[in-house]
């Protein structure tokens, strides 16, 4: 199953990763869920769950990092055993999925691998009742390497539209920008060709239109 990119969260996540440049950054927005901190490397991780995860994913884009973060960190505090168990289940199976992945496709990045893992092991486990790490392993090790490798050509694919959507919209904007700037010059040209070209004028002391007085 693929992974669904959660743009809300994806958005959020991505603003705050790119303005996170300094230890005086204050996070005023999450200091309310610590979780959020964590998984970004703004606080000190546990070392039961998201150090772990970090190792694994250690050399994954960081917008790839921010998406598989959109879909953990709801899943915790829900006071849900089963849920908890879910968590459980992903962080224990993190490395082996990513270490599956990589020995059938030896010729895949380290970032494309640990990409592949983890997103088909959260699709999979980390909602209760869908699989358990037993299933998913067995599921896993039945797919083939032009399977995994289709996985993560069209995964990278999301982000590729969507940076050239992204830049067909700021291209577009950016024509729109000219061609207003343009229509102004052009008004304003007319303006002043008017003003020297004009003929008669409202006289304010005398209330009359009257006929501009030539240059002597």
């Amino acid at each position: 199953a693929m992974l669904k990119i959660q743009v809300t969260h994806y958005v959020l996540f991505i603003c705050l990763f790119t303005f996170n440049t300094s230890e005086r950054f204050c996070i005023i927005s999450f200091t309310f869920w610590p979780q959020h901190n964590i998984g970004l490397g703004l606080r000190k991780p546990s070392e039961n769950f998201w150090q772990p995860v970090g190792e694994a994913t250690g050399n994954m884009d960081p917008e790839d990092k921010v998406n598989l973060l959109a879909h953990i960190v709801p899943r915790f505090g829900s006071g849900n055993p089963e849920q908890e168990a879910a968590l459980e289940t992903f962080v224990t199976g993190l490395k082996p999925a990513i270490a599956v992945v990589k020995s059938k496709c030896t010729g895949m990045s380290d970032s494309d691998a640990q990409l592949v893992g983890s997103e088909l092991l959260a699709a999979e486990v980390l909602k209760p009742g869908r699989s358990t790490r037993e299933e998913f392993a067995a599921w896993l090790n039945e797919l083939t390497e032009a399977e995994l490798t289709e996985y993560a050509t069209r995964r990278k694919s999301f982000k590729k539209n969507a940076l050239n959507e992204l830049k067909e919209y700021q291209d577009k904007q950016q024509a729109d920008k000219d061609e207003l700037e343009r229509k102004r010059g052009i008004y304003q040209e007319q303006v002043q060709k008017a003003r020297k070209e004009r003929t008669m004028y409202f006289n304010d002391k005398t209330g009359k239109v009257e006929e501009v007085p030539k240059k002597k």
